[in-house]
């Protein structure tokens, strides 16, 4: 059996893993932009589709099928992003004759629609109030109707592309354009859904898994460390929960997803605030932060998809599911770590930290490599478990020190500074977290950055000098205390 993975980067390597355990041949497709990277060494075959921007590639259907017929699939994965969610490609592949890795074409016109997603939820969860607007006018009207403050996104996909706050007409004008156009280059429709906005909520969503007679959940996920409503920092379990409403949120998820008579995997995403949940949206697709979960309950959730897709079904109930410990996954981003301004350019070295017990690498990354400007900025992301929340905080903050970016900026300096933040620490912190940061100087900042760079030159140094790993680390916390210093007296 062959799998096309329609994806580019990271998640294309994290599906392939899984494809080996199954003996399915993994295939890809590449832009022209992406004909160097790495993660197309990692398929069995792989084709060029051409074009630069995603409109004229990882967007196209057309090419995206013709590669599947080329190269001989069986099935077709989508990843998350571009045609993820997008229920009119879902029922191209099924007409194909190619298997869609992910929900059936009947539950994605429900569970993408952002509308239809929030008419269903409604018979068994709180909802915020919301339309679907196609041009400024009606936009406008929307907002009046429900009051502001609400937020525009894009109606046909999430990972919070097209999402702008809006507190007044006057705000809707400025905003309604640039929200639009990236929904556009993001999923393909620049259908907005116009929705009241609540203020500084927290952002708990829950994974599930579903075939054609069970749904199970896999606990939930804390994502409210974010910027520009793009997550940051994920981790789980979410902090801010009771063994009571843990039960309720994950009941809640399971409800909303039966009444969709939802297959595959999928995320239900809500707003906590007050002791109360509103449901969000479904996210109905793999997520990027999914290791998080896996790292928890030891499922593979790639895994699971395929077998669902192929016809055998869950092979796990939810009896099954036993989460233990804790995880946490930073994504590192091809950012100014104090002004997230994405950037493009050569990587001149890519050095993560060792993958031992507890720390995870995503990544399609390699030294030498071209990011290109047409895509989004994630270039890793690392994960950190541990038996206890304290622990996977102490083993993530350790891992970020060792690693070694260069020839680009990146997010690794926001992560540690975030990481030492009290508020995170204690566990107490909502969707405002980012914004509350005191950001530290260019120069301090700069500061920062080398000391994180220099620390894993020093603890090699040591080890060539006899030094276990782990006293190696220990003698170097010199170093991470000054940064620590450095990081508290600006960003608390």
């Amino acid at each position: 059996m062959k799998l096309l993975i329609a994806n580019r980067g990271e998640i294309v390597r994290r599906i392939v893993k899984s494809c080996s355990k199954l003996n399915i041949i993994p295939c890809g497709v590449y832009s022209e932009a992406d004909k160097d990277s790495l993660y197309i060494k990692f398929c069995n075959d792989a084709l060029n589709i051409g074009g630069f921007a995603a409109s004229d590639s990882y967007l196209r259907m057309d090419k995206i099928v013709n590669a599947a017929k080329h190269l001989g699939c069986d099935l077709v994965h989508p990843g998350y992003g571009f045609l993820a969610e997008n229920a009119e490609f879902s029922e191209l592949c099924k007409k194909e004759g190619l298997i869609f890795v992910g929900p059936s074409p009947g539950v994605l016109n429900i569970s993408a629609d952002k509308l239809r997603a929030k008419k269903v939820a409604s018979r068994v969860a709180t909802v915020l109030e919301g339309k679907e607007a196609s041009n400024e006018e009606e936009a406008l009207k929307v907002a009046n109707d429900i009051g502001y403050p609400v937020m525009l996104k894009a109606a046909k996909g999430g990972g919070g592309r097209g999402l702008r706050i809006a507190n007044s007409a006057n705000d809707i004008s400025k905003v309604f354009d640039s929200s639009k156009n990236e929904s556009m280059i993001s999923f393909g429709s620049d259908l907005l859904f116009i929705e009241k906005y609540l203020e500084h909520p927290r952002h708990i969503e829950v994974q599930i898994l579903g075939d054609n007679s069970t749904i199970i959940h896999l606990g939930e996920r804390e994502c409210s460390v974010q910027r520009r409503h793009q997550k940051l920092i994920e981790e789980t379990p979410s902090p801010a929960l009771t063994k009571n409403m843990r039960e309720r949120i994950t009941d809640t998820a399971l409800a909303i997803m039966k009444e969709m008579k939802y297959d595959n995997a999928g995320t239900v995403e809500f707003l906590f605030k007050d002791g109360s949940f509103y449901f969000m949206e479904v996210n109905s697709r793999i997520q990027v932060e999914h290791p998080i979960t896996e790292e928890v309950t030891g499922i593979d959730i790639v895994e699971q998809q395929l077998n669902i897709a192929a016809g055998a079904g869950l092979t796990i109930k939810q009896d099954d599911v036993k989460s233990k410990g804790h995880a946490i996954e930073c994504r590192i981003n091809a950012e100014h770590p104090l002004s997230f301004i994405p950037f493009a350019g050569k990587v001149k070295s890519f050095i993560p930290p060792p993958e031992e017990m507890g720390v995870r690498i995503d990544s399609a990354l390699s030294s030498g490599y071209e990011i290109p400007s047409f895509y989004d900025s994630l270039i890793a992301k690392l994960i950190c478990y541990g038996e206890s929340r304290i622990h996977a905080i102490e083993r993530m903050r350790r891992s970020l020190s060792m690693f070694r970016i260069s020839g680009i900026p990146s997010t690794i300096p926001f992560h540690v500074s975030a990481l030492n933040d009290i508020r995170f620490i204690e566990g107490n912190y909502n969707t405002s977290f980012v914004d509350e940061l005191k950001p530290y100087s260019s120069k301090d900042g700069e500061l920062a950055s080398a000391i994180l760079c220099q620390l894993p030159r020093k603890i090699k140094f040591l080890e060539n000098k006899g030094y276990s790993n782990e006293e190696a680390w220990m003698k170097s916390r010199f170093s991470l205390s000054n940064f620590d210093n450095l990081t508290n007296s600006r960003w608390n």
